[in-house]
């Protein structure tokens, strides 16, 4: 059963995929071990009807109806994948089949192309599925719907020469279809397809790195090649399809009921688990990290774990040697094992193109189950408290024995603890794939709009995208701004009780703003909270009125800590004179600003405790709302597969019922942000960011047991400056010509990795 984006409940299509173009020589020797030569021979010398398979086998001249081109082609590959496609195992079966008889396989999606492939290669065997009915969340049983992307061994689009457009549009089809393959088939590596023209094929390829095609292979001059090239393409062999055969199904009347994964333990030895949950991905890109969480259960033990698949850039360190330093902190996911020396998408790839792509390497971690991501948070204790531990276990991260940078906080990333979990486990930060880890060789990293999830990046990271290697470093006080954003998230698009209220409503549409892909109006929309506008009075109604006093006063607070701390780093960064890092006197007062947080949460935590009634609405019905979808790299199935509940979906419905029996809090008087203090002309703030280092100079610190304190106070974050948000650009537009300027008197510095610099984590020791 074919389905369109709509019905599927994508939004927008992703951006283009990046491909590279092959040499001639690699569909050649693609799949020779497969098929050789002299067996091709015998199968296109077989007589037929009327003479050989080699004299009569061809595709119509043009001009010709495609009607003629569709039937020509269905024979020809029938015929191969009837010969060399045959499966002796009970099961497994591989059959072309022309989809324009399929009920809805010829309607439109919204990337103007068909809902299915006009030729595709049924496949039955372990990996594969009957469609499931929207409609009925049952397997289809009538003839009609016994196909879909569930059980697609490969696909082949057929355009007439006279209308193939360019190769980005061939391109463009062919990744609307594998995306729609990969986000069907979970423990799918790569996906392979054709593109046919009356006289030429290309052979497609798309895998986690990107994409890459062929140059034109003609049909009746190297038949060889298109006969070894379908063979492969439809072979019997599922590791040839491009599947993780690590991962086997029970496959039951058609359909996947349980099944099982084989990794290395604690021990380093291979062991098989059975799969409880399966948690598929359900990003629309097919470039990334593709995370994939399976629900598994030691056979012996009885134990559940969760085994994390993903896709790490080659220059990325791998995930498990940072899992295994946080290992027994508080509030920190904890791994259990790890396997290494699994593929990297180079292995599947055309040698020419090295170094054309972003190459990526397979990683997979087992890990301990916690509770369920915090949006499925139902009440505000819970959420308060769960938020308040991962911002403590994130301090221990970037401490100076750790050193570690998460830079994807987001709201998959912050999970509850499981049922009754203790003060500094109630909530679980996870998902290490992005962090970094800076050390004294390389200290800090700059920021980059492209890491993080676009919904929670801070403003600095935002505007790096303009910056690129003048950017800001990157540092821990990114992230506590993102734990704002992210605790903004759930004021603004949650009632108190977990429900998810709709995107177009006034709260929720003002952070949904923040996704927008262009990091220019992603900024613009968050400075409009930070600033003093109609977009921040409305936020402060609406938490006021819906979570009550005590969280829009933690909301108040935190939103003008962060604009504070943001104003300092510009103001650092316009008097910044080296190549060092120019926020390390912010850097010294890293443990007091935690504490400034976490007081923050734990006054708010108080207070609701010590309150006659709870913060909370009475309960009235709304309209179900799925989980918020995440985005290109992002971990939505990671944060759902540590949930303990194995048969809850993947997309929960927020339904609040009706309640008569609870007592709702008063709403006072709705308070508004307080005035500014009269702004200071620019030269006033620099001179204050001079004095502010003079005070902190060497000769001013003393060090006691560990710790850096100023003989001289620094200005207290806990009373913030509060400017208008127009302020931002202008200081932008300062730091931007200031820094080309410079172009024009010093030589560029060599462009450097992004992920070999970062922002200094320790404490500067004087």
């Amino acid at each position: 059963m074919f389905q369109s984006r709509k019905q599927m409940g994508e939004s927008t299509p992703p951006p283009p995929l990046k491909f590279t173009r092959t040499s001639e020589a690699y569909a050649q020797e693609l799949y020779s071990e497969v098929l050789d030569n002299e067996e091709i021979d015998a199968f296109l010398d077989e007589p037929t009807a009327n003479g050989s398979r080699r004299k009569n086998w061809t595709t119509p001249h043009a001009p010709a109806p495609a009607e003629d081109l569709v039937r020509s082609l269905y024979k020809m590959l029938s015929s191969i994948v009837k010969r060399f496609a045959f499966a002796p195992k009970p099961g497994v079966q591989r059959k072309v089949v022309d989809t324009r008889k399929f009920e809805g396989s010829d309607e439109v999606n919204a990337e103007g192309y068909r809902n299915c492939p006009i030729l595709v290669v049924r496949a039955a065997g372990p990996s594969f599925q009957f469609p499931t009915s929207p409609e009925r969340g049952a397997p289809s049983t009538e003839r009609t719907e016994t196909l879909g992307f569930t059980n697609m061994a490969t696909y082949f689009s057929v355009k007439l020469d006279a209308v193939v457009g360019s190769e980005d549009e061939i391109m463009d089809e062919m990744e609307n279809y594998a995306r729609q393959v990969f986000r069907d088939q979970p423990n799918r590596i790569y996906v392979r397809s054709m593109f046919f023209t009356e006289k030429h094929a290309r052979l497609v390829h798309f895998d986690r790195a990107g994409a890459q095609i062929t140059p034109p292979i003609d049909i009746r001059q190297d038949p060889h090649t298109f006969v070894r090239l379908v063979a492969g393409l439809s072979s019997p062999d599922e590791r040839l399809l491009g599947f993780d055969d690590s991962i086997q199904w029970n496959i039951v009347n058609g359909m996947k009921l349980g099944g099982s994964l084989t990794t290395t333990d604690s021990n380093a030895e291979a062991r098989t688990f059975a799969i409880i949950g399966e948690i598929p991905t359900s990003r629309d890109s097919i470039h990334g990290r593709a995370t994939t969480c399976w629900r598994v259960r030691d056979p012996e033990s009885s134990e559940e774990l969760v085994i994390k698949d993903s896709w790490r850039p080659e220059h990325f360190p791998p995930e498990h040697e940072l899992l295994a330093l946080v290992k027994g902190i508080p509030g920190v996911v904890d791994m259990i094992s790890h396997e290494s020396g699994r593929w990297e998408t180079k292995d599947f790839r055309c040698t020419t193109t090295t170094g054309q792509y972003e190459n990526r390497v397979s990683s997979r971690v087992a890990l301990k189950p916690y509770g369920k991501p915090l949006v499925f948070f139902t009440t505000v204790l819970q959420v308060l408290s769960a938020l308040r531990d991962a911002i403590a276990g994130h301090q221990q991260l970037v401490g100076d024995e750790i050193r570690i940078l998460h830079r994807d906080i987001s709201h998959n990333n912050v999970l509850l603890g499981r049922d009754g979990a203790q003060a500094g486990q109630r909530g679980i930060l996870i998902d290490l794939d992005m962090a970094f880890r800076s050390t004294d060789a390389q200290p800090w990293v700059i920021s980059d709009a492209n890491i993080g999830t676009r919904l929670f990046q801070s403003l600095c990271v935002l505007q790096s995208y303009a910056m690129a290697e003048k950017a800001a470093p990157r540092d821990y006080l990114d992230d506590l701004e993102s734990f704002f954003y992210l605790l903004a998230f759930i004021f603004l698009a949650h009632t108190p009780n977990g429900g998810r209220i709709p995107r177009e409503e006034e709260g929720s549409s003002i952070v949904w703003a923040w996704a927008d892909r262009d990091p220019d109006a992603a900024n613009a929309a968050k400075e409009a909270l930070l600033g003093l506008g109609p977009t921040a009075r409305l936020a402060m109604r609406l938490v006021e009125s819906t979570w009550g006093p005590h969280c829009a006063s933690l909301f108040d607070k935190y939103r003008n800590y962060v604009s504070d701390i943001y104003y300092q780093k510009l103001d650092f960064l316009s008097a910044a004179d080296g190549d060092g890092d120019p926020f390390k006197y912010l850097h010294l007062r890293r443990d007091e600003q935690y504490l400034d947080v976490l007081s923050m949460l734990d006054q708010a935590i108080s207070a609701i405790q010590a309150s006659p009634s709870p913060e909370l609405l009475p309960e009235a019905e709304s309209t179900p709302v799925a989980p918020p979808p995440c985005s290109d790299n992002k971990n939505g199935p990671i944060a759902r597969a540590f949930s303990s509940d194995a048969n809850e979906p993947l997309l929960k419905p927020a339904v609040i019922t009706s309640s008569s029996s609870e007592k709702v809090s008063p709403t006072p008087e709705i308070p508004t942000p307080c005035n500014p203090t009269p702004k200071l002309r620019r030269s006033a703030r620099l001179q204050h960011v001079h004095l502010t280092k003079r005070e902190l100079s060497p000769t001013n610190v003393i060090p006691i047991q560990g710790a850096l304190l100023s003989t001289t106070a620094l200005p207290t974050a806990h009373q913030p400056t509060h400017r208008p948000a127009r302020q931002l650009r202008r200081s932008v537009r300062i730091l931007k010509r200031r820094r080309a300027d410079d172009d024009h008197s010093d030589p560029p510095p060599p462009k450097a990795k992004r992920t070999k610099r970062g922002a200094r984590l320790t404490t500067y020791i004087h």
